[in-house]
């Protein structure tokens, strides 16, 4: 994880967003599968997030919307 972590901080911003638009396909797939078990491991992390950033849940699935390949 560690040297997962790394790669991506290595990255620029720009290369930054496209992986985290590569990877949303996956997310989607992983949440559909694993919701109950990702919604308690997460929510306390997303939420925390949220507020940090002032960032509403509304944004957040606009968001993933536009990530989504069929969109």
């Amino acid at each position: 994880m560690n040297e997962l972590t790394s790669s991506f901080n290595n990255l620029s911003e720009k290369e930054q967003i496209e992986f985290i638009k590569s990877i949303v396909p996956q997310i989607e797939s992983l949440v559909k599968n694993n919701k109950d078990d990702l919604m308690r491991e997460f929510s306390p992390v997303i939420d925390k997030l949220l507020e940090q950033y002032g960032i509403t849940m509304d944004q957040v699935m606009m968001m993933l919307q536009m990530f989504n390949p069929q969109n």
